[in-house]
């Protein structure tokens, strides 16, 4: 059973190297981001709920507030006393349902307020997550350009050979130019119509 055990461990650590190797990065950075993105677009969407749950609820306290001070105005106003009791209680119902309104209403205020401050620190992360990924994909690029420099086997070693050849080839060209005497073309001309 221990080289069993053994045997998978290596298999597995092999398996991982094999796959940090391929992995893509940049693919792997991106996705993070975009779960980042579709997390704060679900925020922002439920923040606009919330503050048209706040909207709805200012509203309501509103009226409310309105009714408490029209059912004691009517109490105060009515000599029926029957009346008057019944504008009471209406008052007393009306002041309760306004209490558990403003409950209410500093609820939604405060998680409005942890909404937005959520969506201030996922905005921030974004920003921090593009910057990161942006910087290593300019690292990358400049350390596979300076790794292509410095390999004498790749493309650019390849083609330092191609102008040591092509040096040569123009060296020779210029070498066999100097020992030919230079062409006139007005004394070729000329020497054409003499012999005309």
């Amino acid at each position: 059973m221990n080289r069993m055990k053994r045997w998978t461990m290596s298999v597995t650590s092999w398996v991982d190297g094999v796959l940090a190797q391929v992995e893509n990065h940049e693919a792997a950075v991106s996705a993070a981001i975009g779960r980042v993105r579709q997390s704060t677009a679900r925020a922002r969407v439920q923040l606009k709920r919330v503050e048209r749950d706040q909207q709805s609820l200012r509203d309501r306290l509103a009226q409310e507030e309105r009714a408490v001070e029209v059912w004691r105005r009517r109490a105060k106003s009515t000599e029926d006393e029957a009346v008057a009791l019944e504008c009471l209680r209406r008052f007393k119902t009306s002041e309760r349902r306004v209490q558990l309104l403003r409950q209410r209403l500093a609820e939604h205020e405060r998680a409005h307020k942890d909404l937005s401050e959520g969506i201030r620190t996922l905005n921030a992360r974004l920003s921090e997550l593009s910057e990161r990924k942006n910087l290593m994909r300019t690292r990358q690029s400049r350390a596979e350009a300076a790794h292509g420099m410095a390999s004498t086997t790749g493309p650019i070693g390849d083609l330092e050979e191609v102008f040591d050849r092509w040096e040569t080839r123009v060296g020779e060209i210029e070498i066999a130019s100097e020992c030919a005497e230079p062409f006139d073309a007005f004394e070729a001309e000329l020497e054409a119509v003499d012999e005309t």
